[in-house]
């Protein structure tokens, strides 16, 4: 069984889009509950990957990988619209990946 980034990459960040709407409501409702949000945000993020193992790993390459490819299509202007974009990962980017891959393989079988 193969697995996708984007499938995978999907579920985690309809996870995290509901954590952040939730957080969000929160601060809206109570605005002192954002120190405490900001306090706590060590222990929230253990408790997240309990729930989801590795998602911490899993969002800070995902976000890295993104903002390398941002980076190229704006870097790149109106050609990479009309001409595709080639994007190269450099060893530190491909490293982090390849430490998260357990944890999408995992997160695939569930």
């Amino acid at each position: 069984m193969s697995i996708t980034f984007k499938g995978i990459a999907s579920k985690f960040i309809a996870a995290a889009k509901a954590f952040k709407a939730d957080i969000l409501k929160l601060a809206a409702k109570a605005p002192a509950a954002v120190a405490d949000v900001e306090k706590d945000a060590p222990e929230v993020e253990a408790l997240v990957n309990l729930a989801f193992p590795g998602a911490a790993a899993v969002e800070d390459a995902a976000l890295a990988v993104f903002e390398s490819i941002c980076d190229a299509v704006e870097a790149a202007g109106p050609a990479a619209a009309a001409n595709g974009l080639s994007v190269s990962l450099d060893k530190t980017l491909v490293t982090k990946v390849q430490a998260i891959l357990p944890a999408l393989k995992t997160a695939a079988k569930a």
